[in-house]
C-alpha cells in the first residue's frame, strides 16, 4: 500500500512539473512575441528583447524595458499567466523623476511588492533622464513635452501602453487598474483623481507634494533661508538638532495621553525653546538667540506678517531634519536641492545655471509662484473630486505626521477643502479617505519612530473589491527587530487613535479610532 501511495505521489509530482514546464514554455513564447508585436507602436522602442526573468525573491515574470511615446522610459513586469491576479499597477516616481527604478524596495513608488501579489506592474522615469531626482536641467532645455509628461501626461500615456501589452500577453485587458505613488508620486495620484478620475479603479497617494509651488517654492525658499546662510553654510549642527529633537519629544510626548517617546499630536505641540538658549558657558547643543528665532520660524512656516503663506515643519520631525532640511556633514539637505530645482524652473534660468534661494523674496513672490506656468501645470490642489464618485474610483491618501519635507498640514487643508466641496465627510468618505501616520516621516525613506509600515495597494484593492471604506489601518514595525511585534492603529481623518488606558502602548489592539 505504501509503495502504491509513493507511486501516486511521484506521478502527481511529475504531472505538476510537466504542466508547470508547459505553462512556463507558453509564457516564454508569449513574452518573446511582444517584441515584434509592439516595435514602433505608441512610439514604443524596446531596449532589449522581452524575456522571462528570474530574480531572487521575486516570482518569474515577463520583462519589458523600453521607451513609450518616444520619451518615457519604462519597465513592465508581467507575472506568469498562472500567477496573474487580473490587475495592473502603475507606480509613481519621486522628486523630479528622471530615473528608472523598477527594483526600488518597499511600497513607495515601487512595483515588486505588487508583482509578488500577482499584479502586472510598471515603473517609469516620467519622460526624461536625469543625474538625480532633484535635477531640473531637463525642464529648462526648451522641451515643453517632457515637462507636460512629468506633470501629468505620463499617466494616460502609460496606461494606454500597458493596456495593450497586457491584452497581447494575457489575451484580455486587466479587470482593475491601480496607481500607487508617494511624494511626487502622491502628487501624480491626486492629478489622476482630479483630472483623470476614470483612468484608475483606485489611487494610493502618500506624502503628496500637491502644492508644488507652495511647498517647493514658497516654503522651500523660506526653509533654506532659515537653515542655511547666504554663503551656503548650515546654520545648525547635527548636535543642536539632536538636542532639539529630544527636547520636543520630552515636552510633547504625552499630549495624546500615552508616554511612548513619540509626538503623536504635533498640532498641539508648542515647546518652550528658551530651555535651549546658550548660557554664559555654552554647552554642546545649545542655541544662540538667532538660531532659536530661526527654529521658531521653521515651525511657524512662511509668513507675511500675521498671514501664513504655507504651513511650517511639524514638531516631532526634528530627527529627520539633518537629511531633509539642515544638512549633514556639511552636505546640502535633499529638501534644499529639490527646492532649488523648482525655483530654477520657476525663474526659467538656463540649464546649468541656478537661482540663489537666499535671494528669493518669499513674501513678494508667493502669488507669482502660484500663478507660474509650472504651478498651473503641476499643482494638484483642485478640491472637486466629484469625478471619482462618477467613475466609482477610490482615493487612499496618507501622510506622515513627522514629515519635514512635504508638510502634512497642507494635505490636511486640501482634504478639508475637498470635504467641504464634495458634500461633507460622510459623502466624501465613500470615495476618499486620509490617514495621518504618527512618527512617520517622508515616504518610508527612513524608519518611523513608531510602527508605520503598511501595504497601500492591498488596502486599496480590498476597498475597491468590497466597496467598503477602510475604517482603520494596522501598521507594523519598520525594520526594527527589537520591536518586531509592535503595531500601531491608524485612523481616517479627523479621527485619531485613543488608548484604552489598559493595553500595551505598542499594540494597535489597545486603541480605538475616535474624533
Amino acid at each position: 500500500m505504501r509503495r502504491h501511495l509513493l507511486y501516486l505521489a511521484r506521478t502527481v509530482l511529475l504531472l505538476v512539473t510537466a504542466n508547470t514546464a508547459v505553462a512556463a514554455s507558453g509564457d516564454e513564447t508569449a513574452c518573446a512575441a511582444l517584441g515584434p508585436a509592439f516595435a514602433g507602436r505608441h512610439g514604443l522602442s524596446l531596449e532589449t528583447a522581452p524575456a522571462l526573468a528570474h530574480s531572487v525573491g521575486l516570482p518569474a515574470f515577463c520583462q519589458l524595458r523600453g521607451r513609450a511615446a518616444g520619451k518615457v522610459g519604462f519597465e513592465m513586469r508581467l507575472p506568469l499567466h498562472s500567477d496573474w491576479n487580473g490587475k495592473f499597477l502603475l507606480a509613481g516616481c519621486g522628486g523630479f523623476c528622471g530615473q528608472l527604478l523598477p527594483d526600488k524596495p518597499g511600497y513607495s513608488n515601487s512595483i515588486n511588492e505588487a508583482l509578488k501579489n500577482g499584479y502586472a506592474a510598471m515603473a517609469h522615469d516620467s519622460g526624461h533622464r536625469a543625474a538625480s531626482t532633484a535635477d531640473t536641467d531637463w525642464a529648462r532645455s526648451g522641451d515643453d513635452r517632457a515637462l507636460a509628461l512629468w506633470a501629468e501626461k505620463v499617466l494616460p500615456t502609460l496606461v494606454a501602453v500597458a493596456d495593450e501589452i497586457i491584452d497581447a500577453y494575457y489575451q484580455r485587458t486587466p479587470n482593475r487598474r491601480y496607481f500607487s505613488g508617494c511624494s511626487n508620486g502622491g502628487r501624480l495620484g491626486l492629478v489622476a483623481a482630479q483630472r483623470y478620475p476614470d483612468l484608475f479603479d483606485g489611487i494610493a497617494a502618500g506624502g503628496p507634494i500637491l502644492d508644488l509651488s507652495g511647498n517647493a517654492g514658497v516654503q522651500g525658499a523660506w526653509m533654506i533661508q532659515q537653515a542655511w546662510t547666504a554663503a551656503g553654510a548650515p546654520r545648525f549642527s547635527p548636535e543642536q538638532v539632536h538636542r532639539l529633537a529630544a527636547h520636543v519629544r520630552s515636552a510633547c510626548d504625552t499630549l495624546d495621553g500615552v508616554e511612548d517617546n513619540l509626538v503623536a499630536a504635533p498640532e498641539r505641540c508648542q515647546p518652550d525653546l528658551s530651555a535651549l538658549r546658550c548660557a554664559a558657558d555654552p554647552d554642546p547643543g545649545c542655541m544662540s538667540e538667532d538660531q532659536l528665532q530661526r527654529v521658531a520660524a521653521l515651525y511657524r512656516g512662511a509668513h507675511d506678517g500675521e498671514t501664513q503663506l504655507f504651513p511650517g515643519l511639524p514638531p516631532g520631525s526634528e530627527h529627520l531634519w539633518p537629511f531633509w532640511i539642515t544638512g549633514l556633514d556639511g552636505q546640502p539637505a535633499w529638501g534644499g536641492l529639490a527646492s532649488q530645482g523648482f525655483l530654477d524652473i520657476y525663474r526659467r534660468v538656463p540649464a546649468g545655471e541656478h537661482v540663489k534661494p537666499t535671494d528669493i523674496d518669499v513674501v513678494a513672490e508667493a502669488a507669482q509662484m502660484a500663478a507660474s506656468p509650472v504651478a498651473l501645470l503641476a499643482n494638484a490642489t483642485d478640491p472637486d473630486l466629484s469625478g471619482l464618485r462618477a467613475a466609482g474610483s477610490k482615493l487612499l491618501l496618507w501622510h506622515g505626521w513627522a514629515d519635514p519635507l512635504i508638510l502634512p498640514q497642507r494635505t490636511i487643508r486640501y482634504f478639508e477643502a475637498a470635504t467641504a466641496t464634495n458634500g461633507g465627510a460622510a459623502a466624501l468618505g465613500q470615495q476618499a479617505r486620509l490617514f495621518l501616520v504618527p512618527g512617520h516621516g517622508h515616504c518610508w525613506e527612513a524608519p518611523g519612530l513608531a510602527p508605520d509600515l503598511f501595504d497601500p495597494v492591498q488596502i486599496l484593492d480590498a476597498w475597491v473589491e468590497q466597496n467598503v471604506p477602510p475604517a482603520q489601518i494596522v501598521a507594523r514595525n519598520h525594520l526594527d527587530p527589537e520591536a518586531a511585534n509592535a503595531t500601531a492603529l491608524l485612523c481616517p481623518y479627523p479621527q485619531r487613535a485613543i488608548h484604552d488606558t489598559r493595553g500595551p502602548a505598542n499594540q494597535a489592539a489597545s486603541y480605538r479610532c475616535r474624533e
